[in-house]
């Protein structure tokens, strides 16, 4: 999976991930959980054209900070269900 960063600022970090958009609904879910998270969602200008675009604003902390711990929090849920499934 290949990400590119499109914009990055103090309060919003926006990227895009090429050829891939399963894992942004996730992600948005569970950025949302966020207190900082004022806005996360992503769109695609154009289905066959473009590639989806994450947009996250924060009003506290670091956007890319809080992007790579709900990461590292979907890690954890998704190591925690292979655990129980193989249980």
């Amino acid at each position: 999976m290949e990400v590119k960063v499109i914009e990055e600022t103090d309060d919003e970090f926006v990227f895009e991930v090429i050829a891939e958009k399963t894992i942004l609904n996730p992600l948005k879910e569970r950025l949302l959980e966020h207190e900082q998270v004022d806005y996360a969602g992503w769109n695609v200008a154009h289905p066959m054209l473009a590639n989806p675009r994450f947009t996250l604003r924060v009003h506290e902390g670091s956007p890319r900070d809080i992007v790579v711990a709900a990461i590292r929090e979907l890690q954890d849920d998704i190591a925690s269900l292979k655990e129980q499934i193989e249980a």
